[in-house]
Protein backbone atom coordinates (compact mmCIF):
# COMPACT_ATOMS: atom_id res chain seq x y z
CA UNK A 1 0.00 0.00 0.00
CA UNK A 2 2.89 2.07 0.76
CA UNK A 3 4.03 1.50 -2.42
CA UNK A 4 1.07 2.60 -4.30
CA UNK A 5 0.90 6.27 -2.32
CA UNK A 6 3.99 7.22 -3.40
CA UNK A 7 3.67 5.85 -7.05
CA UNK A 8 0.34 7.84 -6.73
CA UNK A 9 1.98 11.06 -5.28
CA UNK A 10 4.87 10.78 -8.20
CA UNK A 11 2.33 10.84 -10.86
CA UNK A 12 0.47 14.18 -9.13
CA UNK A 13 4.37 15.53 -9.13
CA UNK A 14 4.47 15.15 -12.83
CA UNK A 15 1.47 15.78 -14.04
CA UNK A 16 1.35 19.57 -11.93
CA UNK A 17 4.87 19.90 -13.69
CA UNK A 18 3.04 19.14 -16.92
CA UNK A 19 0.23 21.73 -16.37
CA UNK A 20 2.25 24.10 -15.68
CA UNK A 21 4.01 24.07 -18.40
CA UNK A 22 1.34 24.28 -20.80
CA UNK A 23 0.52 27.00 -19.20
CA UNK A 24 3.75 28.90 -19.91
CA UNK A 25 3.38 27.71 -23.49
CA UNK A 26 0.33 29.23 -24.11
CA UNK A 27 1.81 32.28 -22.38
CA UNK A 28 4.49 33.18 -24.85
CA UNK A 29 1.81 32.47 -27.60
CA UNK A 30 0.48 35.71 -26.82
CA UNK A 31 3.54 37.49 -27.34
CA UNK A 32 4.45 36.70 -30.83
CA UNK A 33 4.70 39.44 -33.14
CA UNK A 34 1.43 37.94 -35.47
CA UNK A 35 -0.67 39.13 -32.69
CA UNK A 36 0.79 42.72 -32.09
CA UNK A 37 -1.01 45.20 -34.29
CA UNK A 38 0.63 47.55 -36.85
CA UNK A 39 0.91 50.86 -36.51
CA UNK A 40 2.36 54.26 -38.52
CA UNK A 41 4.53 56.66 -37.30
CA UNK A 42 2.79 60.13 -37.68
CA UNK A 43 5.85 62.57 -36.61
CA UNK A 44 9.37 62.20 -36.23
CA UNK A 45 10.09 60.64 -32.70
CA UNK A 46 12.71 59.29 -30.52
CA UNK A 47 12.94 55.79 -29.21
CA UNK A 48 13.22 55.85 -26.00
CA UNK A 49 15.22 52.07 -25.10
CA UNK A 50 15.51 52.00 -21.64
CA UNK A 51 11.42 52.56 -20.92
CA UNK A 52 8.54 55.53 -21.07
CA UNK A 53 10.52 56.98 -18.27
CA UNK A 54 14.15 57.03 -19.51
CA UNK A 55 16.12 59.98 -18.75
CA UNK A 56 18.93 59.57 -21.13
CA UNK A 57 18.93 60.82 -24.35
CA UNK A 58 17.96 58.03 -27.03
CA UNK A 59 19.89 56.87 -29.07
CA UNK A 60 17.76 56.61 -32.21
CA UNK A 61 14.91 58.40 -33.98
CA UNK A 62 11.74 56.97 -36.01
CA UNK A 63 10.57 58.70 -38.66
CA UNK A 64 7.71 59.94 -40.20
CA UNK A 65 6.23 57.11 -42.39
CA UNK A 66 8.19 54.05 -39.99
CA UNK A 67 5.90 51.09 -39.79
CA UNK A 68 6.22 49.58 -35.82
CA UNK A 69 4.71 46.73 -34.32
CA UNK A 70 2.45 47.88 -31.32
CA UNK A 71 2.93 45.07 -28.56
CA UNK A 72 1.71 46.52 -25.71
CA UNK A 73 0.30 49.98 -24.58
CA UNK A 74 1.63 51.47 -21.09
CA UNK A 75 -0.02 54.94 -20.35
CA UNK A 76 0.63 57.30 -22.56
CA UNK A 77 3.50 55.35 -24.12
CA UNK A 78 3.42 52.00 -26.68
CA UNK A 79 6.21 49.39 -26.49
CA UNK A 80 6.95 49.24 -30.10
CA UNK A 81 9.51 47.12 -32.12
CA UNK A 82 10.74 48.16 -35.37
CA UNK A 83 10.99 46.45 -39.13
CA UNK A 84 14.50 45.98 -37.99
CA UNK A 85 13.53 44.99 -34.65
CA UNK A 86 14.73 47.36 -32.66
CA UNK A 87 12.55 47.64 -29.08
CA UNK A 88 11.70 50.75 -27.15
CA UNK A 89 8.55 53.16 -26.27
CA UNK A 90 7.34 55.88 -28.03
CA UNK A 91 4.20 58.39 -26.96
CA UNK A 92 0.86 57.39 -28.45
CA UNK A 93 0.28 60.12 -29.81
CA UNK A 94 2.70 59.78 -32.25
CA UNK A 95 1.08 56.52 -34.02
CA UNK A 96 -1.73 55.70 -36.24
CA UNK A 97 -3.58 52.35 -36.36
CA UNK A 98 -3.10 50.13 -39.58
Amino acid sequence: MKILCSYGRMWGVALGIFALGMFGLAGCAGMSNRDASMALIRSDVPLKEAGPNQVTPATSTLRRGDRVFVRRVVGDFAEVETMDRRTGYVPTGVLEEQ
